[in-house]
C-alpha cells in the first residue's frame, strides 16, 4: 500500500441507507465521501440526495462507514471497520420540493454530512488553491465495480475545466466514486470532489467551490466552525507520534517538495493556518486581495498587480496566493520571495485583527500566534525581514524568544509604523545590511537596542527578500519634479484635492490603497444588444477585468445579467471602511439608465417592501445588498465614447479646475432655472447650447431639470461634452416644469456644500437616500431622480506600460 492509500484510507467513507440490517456486501450503497474534520463528512448533494427528501432536509439519518487500522498487536496491518450516524447539514443547493431532486445535480453539488461517533478519525488536507495545468490526480472512492465492495483507486490528471468543473483524464470515475477525494500527488492535498463522468473525462467539483458557500447566510456559520476544525485538527497532528502518514509527514517524501526550495514546508503552512483558524474571520474578499496585493508590492519592490480577480474568502486563501512568488529581473528569472511575502502578510493579519477588531480573539491564542511569528522572525535569514515582521507586531502582546516583548523587539528592529496601510513604504537612512551579515550579530544588536530608550517609530523600504540596499532618501529640501504637460494630474474621485497634493502627477499620487468597480456598456449592436465588461480599477491605475460579454443583452436586462459580476468584483474592492465606488461608461443615449436604482439581490418574499401574510414588511430580513446601489454607494456616470480618445485640452482644464474649486453651477441649458425644458433644442444651429456652455467658469457645474437622453437634455449634454465639462448634474425621470424651480434649488445646495468635485458624493448620496421615500421627500420639496456625471479624464490612464510576465507562483499544496 502506498504512503498515499494509506493517508486516505482512514478518512474515505461510503454513504447509505441507516438501518441494523444494512448489509455493505450486497445491497446497493448510495457513494463515497471523506472527512474533512472530525465529526464531518464532505461528500457531493447528489449522493445524499438518494435518501430522498427526508435526508437532505436532516430530518432522516444516514449510515456512513470507514475503517482505521486493527488494534490488534497480531493484526497490526488489517483494517477494521467502523459505523456512524450522519445528519445532512448542508447541501449545496437545497432541493425546495421531494420532485426537485434531478439528475444531474447542479453545481456545486456540494454536501457537508455530521457524523456521530467519528470525533478521532483522520481528516485529509483541503488544497487552498485550484490545481495547476495537467496536474496528476488520484481519484478515491468505494466501487462495486468488480463484484466485491472495496475501495477503487486511479490515477488521471486534470485535463482542464469547464465552467464550475474540473475535467479529469485518464482513470475515469465509475458508479459509487460520486463525492470521493481527488487528490492532488504532487502534494498529497485535496484539490475536488468527484461528481461523475461524460463520455470521455471525469468531472470533479474544485474543494475550493467549498468556500463559495460562506456567502450564503444559512450556512455560512456551521462552515466557518467546520473550516476551523479542519486546520485545528492539522495542527493536533503535528505532535502525534503516530507512525502512520498524514498529510504533514507525507510531504516530506514528495519530490515536488523536498527539500522545500522556497522554505514553506508543510509544517510552517499547517502551524500558520491552525493559527489563522483563531481569528475573526474577514470582512470580505477585498479586504484579503488588498493585503495580498500591497505585501507583494513591499517584498518585490515594484507595483505588479494581478491580472486574475481572486475571489477568495479566508485568511489561508491570501496566504496560499504567496506562494511561489518572486521578484523578476530583466532577463526574466527571479528569486524567491514567497516566505518573506507570507509571514509578513501573517503579521499584518494578526496587527489589524488586534486593531479593528479586539476582543474577539482569545488573549491566549492570540499571543501563542504573535509568539510563534516572532519565533520565525528570530530565525529569518534577511534582518529587514525580521524587522518589519516584528515592528508589525509591536504592541499587540507576547514574548520573544530572547525573552524580551514583541514591542521592544519591534521599536529595537527599525520595523514599520504600522500605522496606516501606507506603512512600511518610506524608504529610511538605514541601510539594508548585505545577505551575508549573520543573524547571530543582528539579535545581538536588536537586545542591545531593546534595553536603550526606545527609538521613534520609523518604516523600512520594500523588502526584496533583504538582498537589496534601499533608496537613497528623499532629502526634504528636495523640490518636486514639474508635472509634464502632456499628462496632467488626476486626482482620485474617492481622495479630497487636498490629500493628492495638486500639481503631482497620477504617478506620484497614487499608495491610496483604493479598488472601484468600472462598469462598461457598449453602444447598441445587431438586435439592441449591448455588450458589457466589468473591471476593477486599483489606485485609479490598474485594471482587472471580472467579467464581460462581447455578444451583449437588450437594455432591459443589464440589471439583472450584471447583477452576479457586480456583486463580486464590489466584495473585491470593498476594503475596511473603504466601499467600492461604481462609475459606469455609457453611451449618451443611456446616461439615463437608472444604474443608482440597480441591487445586488433580485426582489423576493422577505426583503424591504415585501409584505408578510399579515400584510406587514418582514423587519428580520437585514441585508445591505437588497438596498439601490446609490443609497450606499458612490455611483457615477461616465461618458463612454469621449473616453475612447485621448482627453481634450478643455477637458484636461476644466478638470483641474473642478478638482481644486470652489465650484459654481449654472443651468445646462443657459436659461433661467425657472423656465423649465423644452421639448426639443433650439433651431438653427448644430450646437445650439455650445456658446453658453463654453462660457462658463471653469469651476462651473451645469445643471439640468430633465433626462438629457432624448430631445433639448441629448443636445445640450453634448455641447457639455464639447465644451470639455467634466462633472453635470441631471434629473433623469420626466415631470413638470413648474417642478425644476425646486430641483435647481436642490442642486444649489448639492454644489455648495461639496466644494470641489470629489466632494459631490456624499450630498448626491444624501440627497437620493432623502428622495428615495417619496412621501417624505414630498413634505420637504425635494424632486427627481438625481444622475451625476463624473468624468475625469485618464483615469485609468490611457497609456499602457511594458508588458511583464506574472511572477510564479507554486502550485497549490
Amino acid at each position: 500500500m502506498s504512503a498515499f492509500d494509506e493517508m486516505v484510507r482512514p478518512s474515505l467513507a461510503r454513504i447509505g441507507a441507516a438501518g441494523d440490517g444494512y448489509a455493505t456486501d450486497r445491497d446497493p450503497y448510495w457513494g463515497s465521501g471523506f472527512f474533512i474534520a472530525p465529526g464531518w463528512l464532505l461528500t457531493c448533494a447528489h449522493v445524499v440526495g438518494k435518501g430522498g427528501a427526508a435526508v437532505c432536509r436532516g430530518a432522516s439519518a444516514l449510515r456512513v462507514t470507514w475503517q482505521e487500522r486493527s488494534t490488534e498487536p497480531a493484526a497490526a496491518d488489517a483494517w477494521q471497520e467502523r459505523s456512524g450516524t450522519g445528519t445532512a447539514v448542508l447541501l449545496a443547493p437545497r432541493p425546495e420540493e421531494p420532485e426537485s431532486l434531478r439528475d444531474p445535480w447542479p453545481f456545486p453539488d456540494l454536501a457537508l454530512v455530521r457524523v456521530d461517533g467519528a470525533d478521532d478519525v483522520r481528516c485529509l488536507w483541503l488544497g487552498d488553491r485550484e490545481p495547476g495545468a495537467r496536474a496528476p490526480l488520484g481519484l478515491y472512492g468505494w466501487s462495486l465495480q468488480t463484484g466485491e465492495l472495496g475501495v477503487r483507486h486511479g490515477t488521471g490528471e486534470l485535463a482542464g475545466s469547464d465552467a464550475r468543473a474540473l475535467l479529469l483524464g485518464g482513470s475515469l470515475p465509475i458508479g459509487g466514486l460520486s463525492g470521493g477525494p481527488v487528490l492532488d500527488l504532487r502534494h498529497g492535498s485535496v484539490v475536488g470532489v468527484i461528481k461523475g463522468r461524460r463520455r470521455e473525462e471525469g468531472v470533479a467539483v474544485p474543494v475550493t467551490a467549498l468556500h463559495e458557500l460562506l456567502d450564503r447566510r444559512d450556512t455560512s456559520g456551521v462552515l466557518r466552525d467546520v473550516l476551523r476544525a479542519h486546520d485545528r485538527h492539522h495542527l493536533r497532528l503535528l505532535d502525534d507520534p503516530s507512525p502512520y502518514p498524514n498529510w504533514t509527514t507525507l510531504q516530506a517524501t514528495l519530490p515536488a517538495l523536498a527539500p522545500p526550495v522556497s522554505g514553506i514546508t508543510a509544517e510552517l503552512r499547517a502551524r500558520l493556518y491552525g493559527h489563522l483558524a483563531e481569528l475573526p474571520p474577514p470582512a470580505g474578499a477585498g479586504e484579503i486581495v488588498h493585503l495580498v496585493e500591497q505585501v507583494k508590492e513591499r517584498v518585490r519592490g515594484e507595483r505588479l498587480r494581478s491580472l486574475v480577480p481572486r475571489n477568495v474568502r479566508t485568511w489561508r486563501e491570501g496566504a496560499a496566493l504567496l506562494y511561489g512568488l518572486r521578484t523578476l529581473d530583466e532577463e526574466g528569472g527571479g528569486t524567491l520571495v514567497d516566505l518573506d511575502a507570507v509571514l509578513l502578510y501573517a503579521a499584518e493579519v494578526v496587527r489589524r485583527t488586534v486593531r479593528e477588531r479586539p476582543g474577539e480573539t482569545d488573549p491566549a491564542l492570540l499571543r501563542a500566534f504573535t509568539e510563534w511569528l516572532g519565533a520565525q522572525a528570530g530565525r529569518h535569514r534577511h534582518w529587514a525581514v525580521s524587522g518589519a515582521i516584528r515592528g508589525l507586531l509591536d504592541g499587540v502582546g507576547g514574548r520573544w524568544p530572547d525573552g524580551g516583548t514583541n514591542a521592544a523587539a519591534g521599536g529595537a528592529a527599525g520595523g514599520v509604523t504600522g500605522t496606516g496601510p501606507g506603512a512600511g513604504r518610506t524608504p529610511t537612512s538605514t541601510p539594508v545590511p548585505a545577505a551575508a551579515a549573520t543573524t547571530a550579530a543582528t539579535t545581538a544588536a536588536t537586545t542591545a537596542a531593546a534595553t536603550a530608550a526606545p527609538p521613534a517609530p520609523v518604516t523600512v523600504p520594500p523588502l526584496v527578500s533583504g538582498l537589496q540596499a534601499p533608496p537613497a532618501p528623499v532629502l526634504p529640501s528636495t523640490p518636486e519634479p514639474p508635472a509634464p504637460p502632456d499628462l496632467p494630474f488626476v486626482p482620485d474621485p474617492r481622495v479630497a484635492p487636498e490629500a493628492h497634493g495638486v500639481g503631482t502627477t497620477p504617478a506620484e499620487a497614487v499608495a491610496t490603497g483604493r479598488t472601484d468597480v468600472l462598469v462598461r456598456v457598449g453602444a447598441s449592436m445587431y438586435g439592441g444588444l449591448h455588450p458589457w465588461s466589468v473591471e476593477l480599477v486599483h489606485d485609479g491605475l490598474d485594471v482587472t477585468p471580472v467579467a464581460s460579454d462581447d455578444r451583449g443583452v437588450p437594455v432591459g436586462e443589464l440589471a439583472a445579467v450584471l447583477r452576479a459580476p457586480l456583486g463580486r468584483a464590489l466584495d473585491l474592492g470593498d476594503q475596511g471602511e473603504h466601499l467600492a465606488g461604481i462609475e459606469v461608461f455609457l453611451p449618451r443615449k443611456l446616461f439615463d439608465l437608472p444604474v443608482d436604482e440597480w441591487q445586488l439581490l433580485p426582489d423576493h418574499p422577505g426583503a424591504p417592501g415585501d409584505a408578510g401574510r399579515d400584510g406587514e414588511e418582514d423587519d428580520d430580513f437585514v441585508d445591505e445588498r437588497s438596498m439601490p446601489l446609490g443609497m450606499r454607494r458612490t455611483v457615477v456616470i461616465r461618458d463612454l465614447r469621449r473616453n475612447e480618445r485621448p482627453p481634450s485640452p478643455e477637458w484636461r482644464r476644466r478638470w483641474r479646475a473642478v478638482a481644486r474649486g470652489p465650484l459654481t453651477h449654472e443651468p445646462l441649458h443657459g436659461r433661467a432655472p425657472a423656465d423649465g425644458h423644452a421639448a426639443m433644442p433650439r433651431s438653427g444651429s448644430r450646437y445650439p447650447y455650445y456658446g453658453t456652455l463654453t462660457a462658463l467658469d471653469d469651476t462651473c457645474v451645469p445643471v439640468y431639470c430633465g433626462p438629457v437622453a432624448s430631445g433639448e437634455g441629448q443636445a445640450a449634454m453634448r455641447d457639455a461634452l464639447t465644451a470639455g465639462h467634466p462633472v453635470v448634474l441631471w434629473r433623469r425621470d420626466r415631470h413638470d416644469h413648474d417642478e425644476c424651480k425646486d430641483f435647481h434649488e436642490q442642486a444649489a445646495h448639492v454644489v455648495g456644500a461639496a466644494r470641489h468635485a470629489d466632494g459631490l458624493h456624499e450630498p448626491v448620496r444624501e440627497l437620493r437616500i432623502r428622495l428615495y421615500d417619496p412621501d417624505a421627500a414630498g413634505a420637504q420639496g425635494l424632486r427627481g431622480k438625481l444622475a451625476l456625471l463624473y468624468d475625469p479624464p485618464d483615469r485609468p490612464p490611457r497609456s499602457a506600460g511594458t508588458m511583464r510576465p506574472p511572477p510564479l507562483a507554486a502550485p497549490d499544496g
